[in-house]
């Protein structure tokens, strides 16, 4: 009895020299804490202040510091910006008007692949980009239905023109009947036929072959329907283009006929130009 009556005022003791702590979890003062717990608590109160001025030192030394968050904003908001650029250049794009939906693929050789003689092409250059007319013309001569006899039309009509009038080949492009494209003059030059008019607004294109009794093959006019889309797409011709035959006063009424019977149905036709002579 005397035992438990002094273990019960040691206790009683302790807690009138213990210090008075406040309870965190419990919200309520703790009259029971021991001395143990006055450390923890004033070292947690250090370390407070302590980030607290380290703080205040980061934001004195670099005091336009941009927050985290705002610069994700900013990042966000410049790739939304570039986004809507993105479709709108995509929807312009696709308000660009075509002559027709294209579904034979285009081929071009290149004038260099033909080309066999020790002078350069010389011509005037075009003072547009993109040309608002085309011409089409037969060549009024032997077809070609193979690569090598196409290469040969060019290399003849290119040695022709040279020994005769010191002049390179006139056509800007011809389309031969095994459905490829061959570079002449190309899209930056000035056609060479003198008796066309609109020599700096116009492309000038032959179909090899004779066309005023038979249609050229169906595979050429594929390839005329490609070569005109490309050029719009080289942005070398303009989408409202004009399309136009030839008209030649040395030569019968119907020359070329065939031809322009199935032209005249196409988009953009605009009926035949006159030519001066053959």
């Amino acid at each position: 009895m005397y035992q438990t009556a002094r273990t019960v005022a040691a206790s009683s003791s302790s807690r009138l020299h213990s210090p008075v702590a406040w309870n965190r979890k419990q919200q309520y003062y703790d009259l029971e804490a021991g001395e143990t717990e006055r450390i923890p608590l004033l070292y947690g109160s250090e370390c407070s202040r302590a980030a607290l001025r380290q703080r205040a030192k980061q934001r004195a030394v670099d005091p336009n510091r941009v927050h985290p968050v705002a610069l994700g904003l900013m990042v966000a908001l410049l790739v939304f910006l570039l986004l809507g650029v993105v479709i709108g250049v995509y929807l312009l794009l696709l308000t660009i008007q075509r002559p027709w939906p294209v579904s034979y693929p285009f081929y071009l050789v290149e004038r260099p692949a033909w080309w066999q003689y020790p002078e350069t092409l010389q011509a005037n250059p075009l003072d547009k980009q993109a040309v608002s007319d085309v011409i089409v013309l037969h060549t009024n001569s032997e077809g070609c239905l193979e690569r090598a006899s196409c290469v040969r039309f060019l290399q003849d009509t290119e040695h022709t023109c040279w020994t005769t009038h010191q002049d390179h080949i006139p056509y800007n492009f011809l389309i031969g009947g095994d459905g490829v494209t061959y570079e002449a003059r190309g899209w930056k030059a000035q056609h060479g036929f003198q008796q066309l008019p609109g020599r700096n607004t116009t492309l000038v294109v032959g179909m090899i072959g004779d066309f005023t009794d038979r249609q050229p093959p169906e595979v050429q006019y594929a390839e005329l329907k490609a070569f005109l889309t490309e050029s719009i797409r080289r942005l070398s011709l303009s989408p409202h283009y004009r399309l136009h035959g030839v008209v030649n006063a040395t030569r019968t009424a119907n020359d070329a006929a065939a031809l322009y019977n199935q032209l005249q149905r196409w988009p953009h036709w605009k009926g035949l130009v006159e030519s001066r002579k053959g």
